[in-house]
């Protein structure tokens, strides 16, 4: 019997009929990767240990910093392309290149003076240009696609062909933090903006297993609402429970997914990149665990943010300045397209 989830009215007869047609291909492999800012590192243990159990992908897809580690992957996707990925996140862990200078002014204070983002966004571009073993999607060893906000459309743009640096800084550029990358006529922000994870575009591309890199957990925050800002943390969580729950929806059940282990819950402001070997290898013995058992490790506590001041200010610092502006971003778009 065919999954229902072939049969969901929101699916368009197109889209059936490639499930349909899934079930009678060879099965194929897709590794998706989720955004995450500067949680980016945990994908660079989650690799390793993908590597180590010989697992490889047919295809990836990747979204925001996924897709920058997706496509470093898939240009060497290969005990060698997860040595080149550490090294990149080596360098960010000791601030060469510091991505995101920290500054003196207060965040509320940056949030509102004029201008678009709160950072350059060439300095990861050069970053990029210097460390990626290719420039174009057609070099990479594996197919790669990532996707990109069009802000004008509202809708997904996917990018699959030409140079790759253009094509990653949109995927990455997250709201606030990054301006929207202009590329032609078009003009695009973080891919993240509507979906996180794409697990249906893979099964739409022929995948009937789904190895999903995702950086983080959906875990409920429970903490008491006290304050304003705690009801629209509240309110990020879960829209990003509900966007994760529907499309994994979409996945027919003839599709395996294999979500990999974080292996810890990091409380990190959205600048710090100091703690990225670290979260790389809580990453690796959680996910080599999963991959040898079957079973996942509880993640523990994991690296938070030193200089944070009073702790409780944690999802202020990191939500308030990039994530939650997702959600902003998200409503904005979505009344130009109505």
């Amino acid at each position: 019997m065919l999954s229902s989830e072939l049969f969901d009215s929101r699916l368009t007869p197109r889209s059936r009929l490639a499930g349909i047609a899934s079930r009678f291909r060879p099965r194929r492999t897709a590794f998706v990767f989720s955004g995450g800012g500067n949680l980016g590192a945990v994908q660079v243990g989650m690799l390793k240990a993908l590597v180590e159990a010989g697992i490889r992908p047919d295809f990836i897809l990747g979204c925001s910093v996924g897709a920058i580690n997706g496509a470093a992957f898939a240009a060497e996707p290969n005990e060698d392309g997860v040595a080149r990925l550490g090294r990149i996140w080596g360098r960010l862990s000791d601030g060469e290149p510091d991505l995101m200078p920290s500054r003196f002014v207060h965040v509320a204070a940056q949030m509102a003076r004029k201008g678009e983002a709160l950072h350059d966004p060439e300095v990861l571009a050069e970053l990029l240009r210097e460390e990626l073993a290719v420039d174009s999607f057609e070099a990479l060893d594996i197919p790669f696609s990532c996707v990109a906000t069009d802000v004008a459309s509202a809708e997904e743009h996917w990018f699959e062909h030409g140079p790759l640096v253009p094509a990653l800084m949109a995927s990455a550029a997250l709201p606030a933090v990054y301006p929207a990358k202009r590329i032609g006529e078009r003009e695009f922000i973080d891919g993240g903006v509507l979906r996180e994870i794409h697990a249906h575009r893979a099964v739409l591309s022929g995948a009937t297993d789904l190895y999903v890199l995702h950086v983080g957990h959906l875990n409920d925050r429970k903490a008491e609402v006290t304050r304003p800002f705690d009801a629209a943390t509240r309110a990020y969580w879960l829209a990003r429970q509900y966007r994760m729950a529907d499309d994994l929806k979409r996945v027919p059940d003839w599709c395996r997914v294999h979500h990999l282990a974080a292996g810890c819950s990091p409380r990190l402001r959205f600048d710090d990149f100091s703690r990225g070997r670290e979260l790389a290898q809580y990453a690796y013995e959680a996910s080599a665990q999963l991959l040898r058992t079957g079973v996942a490790p509880l993640p523990v506590a994991g690296p938070f943010s030193k200089d944070n001041g009073d702790d409780d200010n944690f999802e202020s610092e990191a939500v308030a300045e990039g994530l939650t502006s997702r959600l902003a971003e998200s409503r904005r778009i979505f009344r130009r397209a109505q």
